[in-house]
This record gives C-alpha cells, sequence and structure tokens, in this order.
C-alpha cells in the first residue's frame, strides 16, 4: 500500500536538484519528527567531578545495523566520535580522545566519556541508519544530549526534555 509520504519520497528521485534537496530536507524533518524511535537513557542529573567518567546509553528499536555517535562543539560542525557497523564493531571517528564505545547488541550503543574533562562540552547526538552512504540523507537523527558551559563545569542535557545532565566540577 502506497502512502502519500512514500510517494512524496518516490518524486523526490525524479525532482530537479534544487528541489530534490528541499524534499531530502523535508523527509529528513519527518523522519525526525516522525520516524525516530531511539531513546538516550541518562539519569535525570548526573553530577561528576573533573576526571570522573560517565556513559551515555543510546538504544533503538529499528533493527539498525548502522549506530554513531557525534559531538557538536560551540562553532564547529558535527563530529564523528564512534560509528559501529554491528553488534562488537565499534569504530573510532575523527574525535576519540577521552571516549569509549561499546555496541554489546543490536539495539544498544553506548558511549564512555572517560576522565571528563571541560573540553566535553558539546551537543551529543546518537544516530541510527540502514544505510551507510555518506551521500545518504536518510540517516535518522535521534534525540541529543545538549552541553552548556557553566562555572562550575560542564551541564549535558538530552534533547528539549532535558532528561539527563552532567555536571563535571574540579577536584
Amino acid at each position: 500500500m502506497e502512502t502519500d509520504l512514500y510517494k512524496s519520497f518516490t518524486k523526490a528521485c525524479s525532482l530537479t536538484s534544487e528541489a530534490a534537496k528541499r524534499m531530502w530536507t523535508i523527509w529528513c524533518m519527518v523522519l525526525y519528527f516522525f520516524g525516530a524511535r531511539a531513546e538516550i537513557n541518562q539519569p535525570s542529573i548526573l553530577v561528576l567531578k573533573e576526571d570522573e567518567n560517565a556513559t551515555l546509553r543510546c538504544s533503538q528499536n529499528d533493527n539498525h545495523d548502522n549506530m554513531y555517535w557525534y559531538l557538536q562543539q560551540p562553532g564547529k560542525g558535527l563530529q564523528l566520535i564512534y560509528s559501529s557497523y554491528g553488534v562488537n564493531q565499534e569504530n573510532k571517528g575523527d574525535i576519540h580522545t577521552g571516549y569509549e564505545a561499546k555496541r554489546s547488541s543490536q539495539e544498544v550503543f553506548h558511549l564512555d566519556i572517560i576522565s571528563a574533562k571541560k573540553n566535553h562540552s558539546a551537543i551529543y547526538f546518537c544516530a541510527s541508519s540502514l544505510d551507510t552512504t555518506l551521500q545518504s540523507h536518510l540517516l535518522s537523527v535521534h534525540k541529543h544530549l545538549s552541553c552548556t558551559f557553566s562555572q562550575e563545569g560542564v551541564v549535558l542535557s538530552t534533547g528539549k526534555q532535558y532528561v539527563g545532565q552532567l555536571a563535571i566540577h574540579k577536584a
């Protein structure tokens, strides 16, 4: 059964380059707001001293083989921390120092922050995808963990719901 969403997706393939880009943007927004089912599970507040460790937990129920952890530091674009293309297949990204990742099952991809520092201030994104093509726009980005810098340390929180927070204080 063809849905309107499927028809618009199919139509995007036949549009001009500029129109296709606009259609892909809309399609990604639809996927984000209506199709993203991953979760980031964190305590509502997590306070650490500088040099302590933290774990960011991400799970998805879309049976995706590919999962990713990204961060976006103030004034910079997205940077890949770790990727995984299946269970127990963790690959270091562009900015992996101070992090470790573990993909213990198809659904779960955890990111450990090792010896937390103020430079861990960033917005953290967990994503999953069926496609590994670099040009693909079907990457489904899930709830993100945002950070703010305060005089006391780093505060991390998930999405608009502020599900998890991490504050780093000097020992």
